[in-house]
């Protein structure tokens, strides 16, 4: 993604792992009618050669700051670039104290005030606007927070489990929340305020019972059946298919019409937009339904892919949210129409994506620099992403990846890593190489893959010459060939299914299957199709097994049998829509 002229470009090559870790955070957020004061407590420890380095926001004042108990003199420190440099010993606590104003806070980012209720938002860069701290995704502790309130802020919420709460003087009031699985500042979480509320319970695969909470503003409570559902139905699925079961006493939600963000899967505190939550089984469409239950599913399944293990650095924002749509799009077809599912997938793709990638602004799925972070959240990250990994599920096949997967878990719970860790677990998993496929995180651009077939009637033989080519794009980068898997099946002229027999009549020709997947790995391969009746129209791409603008031979006619007898329900959909262009 080019950087702006006026803007610092941030390199991936540029990456040094922190100095210093943060083990623990204690935080105490005191809200007061127009400021908070926020002090925090960080148990630091050496981890490499360099001062510590806290972040902060705009309009934040640091009152003070103790290593160690010792006090150090803050007019020392020029915070006015939002980044200070402490020198510690190699283990220290530092404490800093910061008065914050989140009632005129505009940026959205950190704790600001959202239609009467106090809340956060911390992906990418927010929690420096809350105190100082490294806030970077590196960097990993457990976090303990106080939260004192008036009782005008009847509701105080924030990530983890709720360890101690009670009265104050001045008819004030606390909660403490306690997260004993560590975390990036990212995914902190607060939220103050007067909200109703809906519980239900979820029994977990290891049979430990889970609180579930749906926070909303009054009146709505009748409106969050369907999203407790979905929930539920995400975390039965998630330890189905994944083996992954919820790790707190308690999950929480909160839905407010306010909140600027759509929704953000801060550790055990989602926080929603309502739009994405509220739903009435009587008056919401199929669609409005089916979207509540998909991203409740997706802001869950970050609990695991995201939260538990998370990114290194911003880079690699595709690891967890393309990911992570893969699991909400399988989630979904799972549950639903599969067809539909993938089909609505595939057009949205075409739609935003496919022009993003040959557009002013295309970038590779992991871009190799940034001058706006928030410029990462895009559909070639998310969107892409999930194709990505939807084509290593293809190559590897269902069984391979999700050995990959169970890898992944097992091998980096609780750590911060990258793509290539990903990669690397799926390679060590089924004994495979996946040095070409690399290639999809860092080149941009669409690619255009032709396919020429050609019948032999003699030979009863159909041969498909495919060719890639990837353009050009604004992204300037590599077009070295990629790695794409064709999933391909015949149908024969009668609409039955033609057994695929793939052979060049030197290496053999393989046993019979109803489908095969072929993986074009150079500018240009043929593949021999043996023993196919004349009046075969290949079934090509099906499922849409690459992200790739498809370029055949085929005629209408052959279309026309396609969208009336293919046994891939996606080839028979996209033979409809070319037909209809």
């Amino acid at each position: 993604m080019p950087a702006s002229s006026n803007a610092i470009a941030i390199q991936r090559a540029d990456y040094t792992p922190p100095a210093h870790s943060v083990d623990r955070v204690n935080l105490t957020i005191a809200i007061h009618a127009d400021h908070a004061v926020v002090t925090s407590r960080l148990e630091t420890r050496r981890c490499g050669d360099g001062p510590l380095v806290l972040r902060g926001g705009d309009g934040m004042r640091l009152d003070s700051l103790t290593i160690n108990g010792e006090v150090e003199d803050t007019s020392t420190f020029d915070t006015s670039a939002g980044r200070i440099e402490v020198t510690i010993p190699d283990e220290a606590v530092v404490e800093t104290v910061t008065t914050i104003d989140p009632f005129t806070n505009s940026a959205l980012e950190g704790l600001y005030l959202s239609g009467g209720m106090l809340c956060t938002q911390c992906e990418p860069e927010g929690f420096r606007r809350i105190t100082w701290h490294p806030d970077r995704p590196d960097v990993l502790g457990v976090f303990t927070t106080r939260i004192e309130a008036p009782a005008s802020y009847p509701v105080l919420l924030a990530n983890g489990n709720l360890i101690e709460e009670g009265t104050m003087e001045g008819g004030r009031h606390f909660a403490v929340w306690h997260d004993p699985f560590p975390k990036p500042s990212y995914l902190f979480a607060m939220v103050a305020g007067d909200l109703d509320h809906v519980t239900d319970h979820y029994t977990t695969m290891d049979g430990r019972d889970v609180e579930l909470r749906i926070y909303v503003e009054h009146g709505n409570a009748h409106l969050t059946g369907h999203a407790m559902e979905s929930l539920k139905r995400s975390m039965k699925w998630d330890e189905d298919v994944y083996g992954l079961a919820y790790d707190l006493d308690i999950f929480m939600i909160v839905a407010v019409s306010h909140f600027n963000m759509g929704a953000m899967e801060n550790k055990g505190l989602n926080i929603f937009n309502s739009k994405f939550i509220l739903a009435d089984q009587e008056t919401a469409s199929d669609g409005d339904l089916i979207r509540v239950e998909a991203i409740v599913a997706h802001e869950y399944f970050h609990n695991w892919t995201g939260n538990r293990i998370t990114c290194r650095d911003w880079f690699q924002l595709t690891l967890k949210e393309g990911l992570t749509v893969y699991r909400e799009q399988e989630f979904t077809a799972d549950l639903n129409s599969r067809v539909v599912k993938r089909s609505d997938d595939v057009a949205l793709l075409r739609a935003i994506q496919f022009p993003e990638d040959n557009g002013p602004t295309a970038h590779p799925i992991r871009p190799e620099e940034y001058s706006e972070i928030n410029n990462f959240y895009t559909p070639t990250v998310y969107e892409k992403g999930s194709e990505v990994i939807r084509m290593i599920a293809t190559i590897l096949g269902h069984d391979g990846f999700m050995q990959g997967m169970k890898r992944y878990v097992e091998s980096h719970d609780g750590a911060a890593v990258t793509c290539e860790d990903f990669i690397l677990a799926m390679e060590q998993a089924n004994d495979a190489d996946l040095g070409q496929f690399r290639r999809w995180y860092s080149q941009a651009g669409t690619p255009r893959l032709e396919i020429t077939c050609h019948y032999d009637d003699q030979a009863t033989t159909l041969s498909l010459n495919l060719r890639q080519a990837l353009p050009e794009t604004a992204a300037h980068t590599p077009r070295q060939p990629l790695v794409i898997p064709v999933r391909l099946g015949l149908v024969g002229p009668q609409g039955e299914t033609v057994p695929v027999r793939v052979g060049d009549g030197q290496d053999g020709i393989e046993p019979p299957v109803d489908e095969a997947v072929v993986v074009l790995n150079g500018a240009e391969s043929n593949v021999m199709l043996h023993d196919v009746p004349k009046g075969t129209v290949p079934s090509l791409l099906r499922g849409f097994s690459s992200p790739v603008q498809l370029i055949t031979n085929l005629t209408d006619t052959d279309r026309l049998h396609l969208l009336a007898h293919d046994g891939d329900a996606f080839c028979r959909w996209d033979a409809g829509q070319v037909l209809m262009l």
